[in-house]
């Protein structure tokens, strides 16, 4: 294995441009593979010689060099095998994660977490001859119950009989030496045996383009956060991701606009991840774990399919990001994003601006598909429509607030080409207002949660309240100030409502299913707003704290001065009403936010 000279890794004109657009397909995902695979080297090397040039730390592994020395005579044998194991997505979150821990550390302790975690190498090492099918030997320490091998799978040793094992192949077939005995493992270790679990693989139909990511329950290092334990997935969980997954494969292929084949070469394994809401599916990637994807398990495959399209994107715009500099600076997270509950960084921005064009394009092509009903037609709409107006939105704030280079512009002007022919697309009456109100809905619930108003300014309104004097012509400054964040409960049951009714009247009426929702978020879905709007006053009046409650609220209200001051400032008027509160004046809602609009029509009468 040598890393001795860099490795030219070119893109084309073209290849820049399509995936500029959005697009990205097998040549141009190729390259970015490949650049991917350096840099794993790159890092793994750096690894080995932080190991090696630590004192002794009883770990009772060997040099770090010989795991090196195994992966170059792997490669030898079988190259492919070798980057098949290199390029999953957890051992890029491993070696991303040891190398920060070893540089954290002062290398002067012995048996330290960091050293323990680094000593993974010789798995990974193993793990890669296995597959190139080389004979060797080599010692690798336990992890959690059992023998962990990256991309391959596990070995189970529940009576634990030392910190470390021998891996081999040899002429009669390979195993696994311990001081209990020895456990051979099977031929095919693709597939179960006994005392081994393979790592699943998810099948799509045998059609091109294909897609078969692995299923990864097994490894450690397999979230991008945290670790976790190895915890396999028992067969009728299995079969459901399968299932689940296979029809939403045939979503992605059989659509025309983006290329299915590109987006199968982003995706090598996908991590399970318990359900976070019944009403939502949670995905999520990192750059250093190149093709994974985290994911709660999808109650329909379009969630999936859509998830699928979502996290192909990131994996493409975070591998043109190790190669090329497209912004500069912009790390500060004080940015509105319209897809997110916090304040991001530009680079963040940029992040969601690629990955829901890609989901915007999925749900166009969706809604052009001919078979479907009046359901999904209904949620494709609100989906393309909300996606693309949140890529429009993002654009805004890259375009104003990012410093960028020469080929940044370029791309920027990319994705803006293919905004555009999306921005041109009609789409019904009902799902422009609903995508309106999930905007407005966002904007107010960020500014209630993240957003601190300057005390001394605060004050004079509510002296000037106490004292039934106009409120100042200037409306007190804003800062960011990240607070708890808050969910899209609303979009959430929108979402469902649309493409799902059935499923929304079991969520309404099963309150221990029901997405976190109250009975007033389902009402205000559902179109009774003024049930919705009766029960948001009684939210407010007992959580005056609660951003959700507030733009409930907002968004309930009839058109008026009330409504359009808190659709515009509604951290001003709700913080105006929680300090009359206190001064024990209080008041309701709508009579403190037309109170707040009286400068807004003062102005607007001068005119």
């Amino acid at each position: 294995m040598s890393v001795d000279g860099p490795a030219r890794h070119r893109l084309t004109a073209d290849q820049v441009l399509e995936l500029a657009q959005g697009g990205g397909g097998v040549a141009s995902v190729a390259v970015l593979r490949s650049a991917q695979r350096s840099r794993r080297l790159v890092l793994l090397r750096a690894l080995v010689e932080t190991v090696d040039g630590r004192p002794p730390h009883g770990t009772g592994l060997p040099p770090a060099q010989r795991a090196w020395e195994l992966l170059g005579r792997a490669e030898s044998a079988d190259r492919d095998a070798v980057e098949a194991v290199l390029l999953h997505p957890s051992v890029g979150s491993w070696l991303t994660r040891a190398l920060r821990a070893l540089r954290a550390e002062d290398g002067s302790t012995p048996g330290s977490t960091a050293l323990r975690d680094a000593g993974h190498v010789h798995a990974l090492a193993a793990a890669a001859a296995l597959k190139a099918g080389i004979t060797f030997r080599a010692v690798v320490q336990l992890v959690d119950e059992g023998l962990l091998l990256p991309s391959v799978g596990c070995a189970p040793l529940p009576d634990r009989p030392a910190a470390t094992v021998e891996v081999y192949r040899d002429r009669r077939g390979a195993g696994v030496r311990c001081a209990s005995g020895t456990v051979p493992l099977p031929d095919d270790l693709t597939r179960d045996g006994p005392g081994w679990w393979a790592l699943r693989r998810l099948r799509s139909t045998p059609e091109l383009p294909s897609c078969a990511p692995l299923l990864e329950d097994l490894d450690p290092w397999r979230h991008y956060l945290r670790r976790l334990p190895v915890e396999r997935l028992d067969e009728t969980e299995a079969a459901v991701w399968q299932s689940r997954y296979e029809a939403a494969w045939e979503l992605v292929r059989g659509q025309r606009r983006i290329d299915p084949a590109g987006v199968a070469d982003c995706l090598l394994a996908i991590t399970p991840l318990p359900d976070r809401s019944p009403a939502e599916l949670f995905s999520g990637s990192a750059p250093e774990s190149y093709g994974g994807a985290l994911m709660s398990r999808p109650a329909r495959p379009v969630d999936m399919a859509a998830a699928l399209v979502h996290e192909a994107q990131h994996t493409k715009l975070s591998a043109l990001l190790d190669l090329v500099t497209l912004l500069r600076g912009g790390l500060e997270e004080v940015h509105y994003a319209p897809w997110r509950p916090d304040p991001r960084p530009l680079r963040g921005i940029l992040h969601g601006v690629y990955a829901f064009l890609g989901v915007a394009t999925f749900w166009q092509a969706r809604r052009e598909g001919p078979d479907i009903g009046d359901a999904e037609r209904a949620e494709a709409d609100f989906e393309f429509a909300l996606r693309r107006s949140q890529v429009e939105e993002g654009l805004r704030v890259l375009w104003a607030e990012g410093t960028l280079t020469d080929l940044g512009e370029h791309c920027l002007r990319g994705i803006e080409r293919s905004l555009t022919v999306l921005l041109k697309e009609p789409v019904p009456a009902a799902a422009a207002l609903a995508v309106e109100e999930a905007r407005d809905d966002h904007r107010m619930v960020y500014r209630l949660s993240q957003l601190r108003l300057d005390e001394a300014e605060l004050t004079a309104w509510v002296d000037a309240y106490d004292d039934r004097r106009p409120p100042p012509l200037r409306a007190p400054d804003a800062h960011p100030q990240a607070g708890p964040v808050a969910a899209e409960i609303r979009t959430r049951l929108v979402r469902v409502r649309l493409g799902d009714p059935e499923r929304f009247a079991r969520l309404r009426d099963d309150p221990l299913t029901g997405a976190g929702a109250s009975r007033t978020d389902y009402a205000w879905a559902a179109g009774e707003r003024e049930t919705a709007l009766a029960g948001y006053r009684r939210q407010v009046g007992r959580h005056p704290e609660d951003p959700t409650a507030w733009s409930g609220l907002a968004l309930s209200l009839p058109e008026g001065q009330a409504r359009e001051a808190l659709l515009h400032r509604p951290e001003l008027v709700a913080a105006v009403h929680r300090e009359l509160r206190r001064r024990g004046t209080p008041q309701t809602p709508e009579a403190v936010a037309e109170w707040t609009a009286e400068p807004a029509a003062r102005s607007e009468g001068d005119d």
